[in-house]
């Protein structure tokens, strides 16, 4: 028989989260046994603490052998105990979610992938199993291998979207700084401590950094975060050394400065907005130099790069060089021959070493910031023994949390969403419980909070109330703020309205001064398909030509629109012009063919032909080709209307292949905001009652339609 350890620590203070509300809420420290008898008193050091702070914090120690047990365990609580949150220690189950794509940022593996990947990489671990209670799950298998692993997937009469019942962190020793135990114990009692000296301790130092293609090195789309954070973390600007920003051109090489920065003592909040690795934050790419020689070295070694690269995927290195000579006619052969050489090859690697923060260079470091959002992929990968957000977290120092991604994610989310929360008094769990994704997780002390500000005006404190307004109320509430913060959550939430009000608000939002808004504006409506929507869409291209991202995002989705008709109206737009925001900006050299290719028409032909290319590869009935189910996962993330109508047509039809059929009426989920979601809400519960459709297809077209009626309120 199983031995359960709990322990209720008594409340020492009647301090009060931002969450609990007037009375305390429960809080479990959820740990293994074994864990538990190795560090007991840190561990309950640890829950005193906690308990300090205004939570009924408890001591759950068993030997876990099944992520059910844990639910159970949690849903209980909930009930029993008032719990508000939880911390997994030690060695936890992980959850490994397969079937809901749609509830990441960007993960989009295939997940029945012939090219060597297995359940492992093609699952994504995530405590949304955990700390969503609607949330349904049907169990496929324990990892053969690794005990911890447990994989699920998303039930088909299981709500679609993520709602967070509690908010749940991970704190798992790697016995990368000593044995895990003793990591441990290191790591809780550098908790209490950090907890007990930074009990009147504010937000107002933070520090940011933009890394190479984040915003796809866009400075229009750079440039807001100041204002952002500034009605975010208002504190942090009341002086020079509050708020420090940093990208990746400043210097050659920023390294050793970022992790500076991240050491100064007093600092809070540290954003990285950059791409990753499970061992790796990849800060920058090679600098040009300053000399013509600095620049040909820089493209030489990123060439010698492809070549080993090639080699490690199969290749010999014969066949490498001889691939790469074909893509780069216009290279020099030496380039790619002098890859192989052990002296060269030892001298790009510690070139490479650089650009980048390994976990090595945290673990040298002393990272003090309090707390580190990590806006990158694989950051926070905790199947790992050892990871960048664990590495920050474990070492000296004050670091007590971070905020990761398990696996990729994407470049275009908000990943300040409701930060200013963290200035009312909310812990960090609170804050990322409002804001979860399926890959995004808390590493470290979830409970771990900063001082309430003085400034309660706060935007994202405000944008709590636009809960359950309707779309009328939500396009007035955009009209009449002038913050960027709170228009942004308008923005999202009226998305929800398949309503005139909701598309009048994304029209207006082409015009705000805040990019990001533009972004997202210009995607929205691109992917609705309307005729009506053109014009503006066609005005915001050609007007905010500067503002890389949005551009790009109208000019992607301009296929979206039947006949060539944006095509057409861009035309007729450019030749009433008299000035454009790109270069040359006279008329007469702008209305030119040539200026025609440049600036845009060329892109846009191409989203065309892309459309076309993909209704041609959903009209070859019955080819069960692999070539042909990669080709229309695509629309996952393009999901043109004009092709709805014949994936409805796959999911329906008894001549296609069972997977290609299950696919279509997965690849129809990600139509939530295409004109048409309601007839295709229509068509598809018309199927679902037919009793001859095949279950993994009926299942499919169940979980696609709960998806698509989140956004047709």
């Amino acid at each position: 028989m199983k031995k359960t350890i709990i322990i209720t620590l008594a409340i020492l203070s009647c301090g009060l989260s931002a969450f609990a509300g007037k009375t305390p809420k429960g809080f479990a420290i959820i740990v293994d046994s074994e864990s538990y008898s190795n560090c007991k008193a840190d561990i309950e050091a640890y829950a005193a603490s906690v308990s300090e702070d205004g939570w009924k914090a408890f001591i759950s120690a068993e030997n876990w052998t099944a992520p059910e047990q844990v639910k159970d365990s949690l849903k209980k609580w909930h009930e029993g105990r008032d719990l508000a949150g939880a911390v997994f220690v030690g060695n936890i189950p992980v959850p490994m979610i397969r079937g809901a794509q749609h509830l990441t940022s960007a993960f989009k593996m295939d997940e029945n992938s012939p090219y060597g990947y297995g359940m492992r990489d093609t699952s994504v671990p995530s405590d949304r199993f955990y700390d969503d209670f609607d949330l349904k799950f049907d169990f496929i298998q324990k990892d053969s291998a690794q005990a911890r692993f447990f994989y699920y997937r998303l039930s088909p009469d299981s709500p679609q979207e993520i709602t967070c019942d509690i908010f749940t962190g991970r704190i798992t020793p790697s016995a990368h700084y000593q044995d895990k135990y003793t990591e441990l114990s290191k790591y809780l009692r550098k908790v209490v401590r950090v907890r007990k000296q930074d009990r009147d301790n504010k937000l107002d130092r933070i520090a940011s950094y933009t890394g190479a293609g984040s915003f796809s090195d866009s400075m229009i789309a750079w440039k807001d975060e100041g204002i952002t954070l500034g009605e975010q973390v208002p504190d942090a600007f009341k002086d020079v050394d509050g708020a420090r920003f940093f990208v990746f051109y400043q210097y050659p090489y920023l390294k050793d400065t970022l992790l500076r920065v991240a050491g100064k003592k007093d600092l809070d909040l540290f954003l990285f907005h950059h791409h990753g690795t499970p061992e790796r934050q990849w800060i920058q790419n090679q600098p040009h130099g300053e000399t013509e020689e600095d620049t040909y070295e820089s493209a030489r070694l990123m060439a010698r790069g492809l070549a080993r690269r090639q080699v490690r995927y199969g290749k010999t290195r014969e066949e490498a060089v001889a691939a790469l000579l074909k893509k780069y006619p216009e290279v020099d052969s030496v380039w790619f021959t002098s890859a192989f050489d052990p002296e060269i090859e030892k001298a790009d690697s510690l070139q490479d070493l650089k650009v980048g923060i390994l976990l090595d260079d945290v673990h040298n470091a002393q990272i003090n910031a309090r707390f580190c959002i990590f806006d990158a992929c694989y950051n926070g990968d905790f199947r790992e023994d050892d990871y960048i957000a664990n590495r920050y977290i474990m070492g000296d120092g004050d670091a007590v949390a971070g905020c990761g991604n398990s696996v990729n994610v994407l470049q275009d989310k908000h990943s300040s969403h409701l930060l200013g929360l963290l200035t009312q008094g909310w812990t960090v769990g609170e804050w990322h419980a409002k804001t979860a994704i399926l890959e995004s997780h808390i590493i470290g002390d979830p409970t771990y909070r900063f001082a309430k500000s003085g400034y309660s005006d706060n935007p994202d404190l405000r944008a709590l109330n636009l809960e359950g307004m309707g779309p009328k109320a939500l396009l007035e509430q955009y009209r009449l703020s002038d913050s960027y913060m709170y228009r942004l959550e308008v923005l999202k939430r009226i998305m929800h309205y398949d309503a005139p009000e909701a598309y009048t608000a994304l029209r207006e939002a082409l015009d705000d001064p805040y990019e990001y808004i533009r972004r997202k504006a210009a995607t929205y409506l691109s992917m609705r398909g309307a005729a009506e929507d053109v014009p503006a869409l066609v005005d915001a291209y050609i007007n905010d030509r500067n503002a890389k991202r949005v551009a790009f995002n109208i000019a992607t989705n301009s296929g979206f629109f039947q006949d060539s008709l944006f095509l057409e109206t861009y035309r007729q737009k450019v030749k009433e012009m008299d000035f454009i925001f790109d270069r040359p900006d006279s008329v007469k050299t702008f209305v030119s063919d040539a200026m025609f290719t440049r600036v845009g028409e060329s892109e846009i032909k191409s989203a065309i032909s892309f459309r076309d290319y993909f209704a041609k590869t959903l009209a070859d009935t019955g080819n069960a080709k692999r070539g042909r189910l990669s080709t229309m996962r695509g629309l996952r993330n393009m999901p043109f209307p004009e092709c709805a109508d014949a994936l409805i047509g796959i999911t329906a039809s008894d001549a296609e292949p069972l997977n290609v059929r299950v696919a279509a009426a997965e690849i129809l989920g990600w139509y939530t905001h295409a004109g048409n979601r309601g007839e295709i809400i229509a068509r598809l519960n018309s199927n679902i009652e037919k009793a001859a459709l095949p279950n993994e297809v009926k299942d499919e077209c169940i979980k696609t339609v709960a998806r698509l009626k989140a956004y047709t309120k």
